[in-house]
């Protein structure tokens, strides 16, 4: 049995297809029943009136032959031999067989009134003194070959409109339908961020409510949302002064004490943990901003810039120096969709991310690709499957070696962008390391981005 259609037009097209088709076999069957039955009354009374007339006829015309002794019954025939399409046969009273038709096949005498033998339909009549009795036949199937065509030029056009019909029907279905193919390719075009508005035309108005609906789904979900970043960015903003000015006091407090005592080393301390605190806020800051897909630009960037640019600052820190070795690839430029500082946000933490989870005094390889790839490589053991698939989700490190924001912040300026993220270990060409790998779209349009 062919499985059901899953679609909506598909279900409503078999559905309509079935029943005209059911309609069509029922009203073609009543039909056919009424013109069997009406052709064959009309062939009775045919039957019937030729019997009649033929009585009175033969009676009157052969009533010499009729008057004379019993001889042998006279077969009747003013023509040339040919197929019949009725023959008869007079019979006396007591059931001699007196004359008959042409072709008329032996039989003997029955009973006045219709009766079918051997297919052939025969009426009798007798005449009112019953001396004569006259017996008309029509052949087997010659009601067949009158009934047969009659159907065909009855139901064949109509057999024909069904099909003509069932074809149009899906055509119609789909055209009828394609409203609602825009609106769900509209809400299957959205990305995980898009909550605004269903840009759509005119619909009708079953689908009007649906998108009216939806529209305000997505509006309470925006609010929604807004509300969480708004407070997520305010919190970590109000809280960035407050933080600042104790680390300065802690910081002032450890260079104040005396060297190696206590009191230097708690306040060392307390300025390291403020320091963690406010990288945390700042990534708090970057993930609010990289959630708020409304104000991701997209622009031609020269992702050279700020790639070289970050270089430079990172190698200025402390310990860091020499371990960053970027390669251009050759290329005087490299233009990409994007919002510049949410590219720069993301560069940004692939960079940290390396530095902090990578040895020590490791080498940190960037580089970058024509078509728009960076690649960020950095030593280490090996790093399991489970554990890849994870990191990009929130707090997915251990709090001692970072915020946890760092990949997630990446993912969520790729998928923003219309890309993603990619991880690998061991790194590409190594036995060992971990490999962070983001695509972005050549040329002045956006194109996904996309990993490796």
């Amino acid at each position: 049995m062919r499985p059901a259609p899953s679609s909506l037009a598909g279900r409503l097209g078999w559905m309509v297809g079935g029943l005209l088709l059911a309609l069509w076999t029922a009203s073609a069957g009543t039909a056919a029943f009424v013109v069997v039955r009406e052709i064959n009354e009309v062939f009775d009374s045919i039957l019937q009136e030729e019997a009649q007339m033929l009585l009175g006829g033969i009676i009157s015309r052969h009533a010499e032959r009729l008057a004379a002794p019993v001889q042998p019954p006279l077969v009747v025939s003013e023509a040339t031999p040919h197929d019949e399409y009725t023959t008869w046969r007079l019979f006396t009273g007591d059931g001699r067989l007196v004359m008959n038709s042409h072709g008329a096949s032996e039989a003997s005498m029955l009973p006045p009134g219709f009766a079918t033998i051997g297919g052939a339909r025969v009426y009798t009549e007798a005449t009112p003194d019953r001396r004569y009795v006259i017996s008309v036949a029509e052949p087997a199937g010659h009601r067949g070959h009158t009934v047969l065509p009659t159907l065909v030029r009855l139901l064949g056009p109509l057999f024909g409109l069904v099909v003509l019909a069932l074809v149009l029907i899906p055509i119609l279905l789909r055209k009828g339908f394609a409203p609602l193919s825009k609106l769900r390719a509209e809400i299957a075009r959205r990305g995980g961020g898009n909550l605004a508005p269903l840009a759509l035309g005119p619909l009708p108005d079953e689908l009007a409510a649906i998108r009216d609906v939806v529209d305000q789904l997505l509006g309470r979900v925006r609010r929604a949302l807004e509300a969480e970043r708004n407070f997520s960015a305010n919190a970590a903003h109000e809280m960035r002064t407050p933080v600042a000015v104790a680390m300065a006091q802690a910081q002032l407090l450890a260079a104040q004490a005396a060297p190696g005592s206590p009191m230097q080393r708690d306040a060392a301390q307390m300025a390291a943990g403020l320091a963690r605190l406010a990288a945390r806020l700042e990534k708090l800051l970057q993930l609010a901003r990289a959630e708020s897909v409304a104000t991701l630009r997209r622009d031609p960037v020269d992702l050279l810039v700020p790639l070289q640019l970050l270089v430079e600052e990172f190698a200025a820190q402390p310990g860091v120096g020499t371990r960053l070795h970027f390669d251009d690839g050759g290329l005087p430029d490299l233009i990409v969709a994007a919002d510049l500082d949410a590219v720069a946000i993301a560069l940004r933490n692939l960079i940290e991310n390396a530095l902090r989870h990578g040895p020590a005094d490791g080498i940190v390889d960037i580089s970058v690709l024509p078509d728009g790839a960076v690649r960020v490589v950095n030593g280490g053991p090996v790093t399991s499957r489970e554990r890849l698939e994870a990191l990009p989700a929130r707090f997915a490190s251990r709090p001692e070696q970072g915020s946890g924001l760092g990949l997630s912040i990446v993912r969520m300026i790729a998928e923003q962008l219309g890309g993603d993220l990619n991880l690998r270990s061991p790194a590409d060409g190594r036995e060992d390391g971990f490999e962070a790998i983001l695509r972005f779209a050549s040329g002045a349009g956006p194109r996904a981005i996309a990993g490796h």
